[in-house]
């Protein structure tokens, strides 16, 4: 008797300190509040996927937190884009990826402004979202270069479709394409929406929403429905700790079958289908009449592992690229900001530089 009672106390306190935790470091209701205390975020990180969807969702996308906007293939914002040159000596450069992109198209007009950027990105995107985004692009501009860019960290989401998966403690909710290999060709899985309207749609009309679950279940390497739905444990702070914790071993998981600190696992799915991405890439382009350059970005710590993974098929299909180890060493952490994984803006402006020297060498080829 004496055993269940210091049970039952042991219970009660715990359920006492959840509900403590609950009301000091409860996450501001505001969607518009991005800056949460540190403490806050910390309790509120093994939230379910779609208990931060409720929290970032409203009825429009004005309305809700900024990064359901962003990440988007599909957005109004690229319609201001420049489409095509207006002078003889301009050179209209289009570029797809994560934010080291961004990084490097606007340092380069900073070094020459005869350069105009068409410019897509999404926060952490995936080597398949960059594809994607060019793919959708097609057609839509007279761009003179086409670059992409991918990251090391980001290539074991490949096998992802969107920042709700890929990304559990941010919950992105941009979509991209499934992609995969099948007799030696790249195929293609959409999801059901592709921009931020669709997806507010989908959230709230229960029947579309089950059917996007059964879509991520079938097509998403990343989907996990214990870290995606919603449920009444997200009210506890301690369950969402042990909730934080699963995730971040299910992302280890993912990462260790593709890559550890020895390289990239050349045999991995991940890796034959982002081989296959950056081959399909140059060829659509080149069919364009585009110039395709590939902008590998090695995270710090990584080595030059991500450029030995893509150099066979640089060299096969004698594809241009721009691999950041050159300037940016990644073992050397004096190359990169403290609060991130960006570069110092001195880099990007050296990796601009080398950038344009690339483009200039094979626009002059090509003539």
């Amino acid at each position: 008797m004496k055993n269940i009672n210091n049970i039952l106390w042991v219970i009660f306190y715990l359920i006492l300190i959840d509900l403590c935790i609950n009301i000091a470091f409860r996450y501001p209701q505001d969607p518009k509040n991005i800056s949460p205390t540190f403490l806050q975020s910390y309790f509120d990180y093994g939230r379910s996927v779609e208990g931060k969807l409720q929290w970032m969702t409203r009825s429009t996308p004005e309305s809700s937190a900024p990064r359901v906007s962003g990440g988007w293939l599909k957005s109004d914002k690229y319609l201001s884009l420049p489409t095509k040159t207006s002078e003889k000596n301009e050179v209209l450069i289009a570029l797809y990826g994560m934010s080291h992109t961004q990084c490097l198209w606007e340092a380069i007009p900073k070094i020459d402004k005869r350069f105009l950027i068409r410019g897509f990105m999404a926060a952490g995107a995936p080597p398949n979202w960059s594809y994607a985004a060019y793919e959708y692009d097609r057609g839509r501009h007279k761009a003179d270069v086409a670059i992409i860019g991918i990251l090391t960290d980001t290539v074991p989401q490949i096998t992802a479709t969107t920042g709700m998966t890929a990304f559990f403690d941010s919950s992105f909710p941009y979509t991209f394409p499934r992609y995969t290999i099948k007799d030696n060709k790249l195929n293609v899985a959409y999801p059901p929406f592709y921009d931020a309207k669709s997806y507010i749609e989908y959230f709230y009309d229960q029947s579309k929403w089950n059917e996007y679950r059964k879509w991520l279940s079938e097509h998403d390497k990343y989907y996990d429905a214990f870290l995606f739905q919603t449920s009444l444990l997200d009210h506890s702070a301690f369950f969402r700790l042990l909730r934080r914790a699963h995730s971040e071993r299910e992302k280890s998981m993912h990462t260790k079958n593709v890559y550890t600190n020895r390289g990239f696992n050349e045999a991995s799915e991940e890796i034959i289908i982002l081989r296959a991405i950056v081959k399909s890439f140059a060829d659509s382009a080149r069919k364009d009449g585009i110039i395709p350059i590939v902008y590998v970005v090695n995270s710090k710590g990584s080595g030059d592992h991500l450029y030995r993974a893509l150099k066979p098929v640089f060299e096969a299909n004698d594809i241009p690229y721009l691999s950041t180890h050159v300037i940016c060493p990644p073992d050397d952490p004096h190359v990169y900001l403290a609060e991130n994984s960006h570069f110092i803006p001195s880099k990007d402006m050296e990796l601009a530089a080398e950038m344009i020297k690339i483009i200039e060498r094979e626009i002059a080829k090509r003539n």
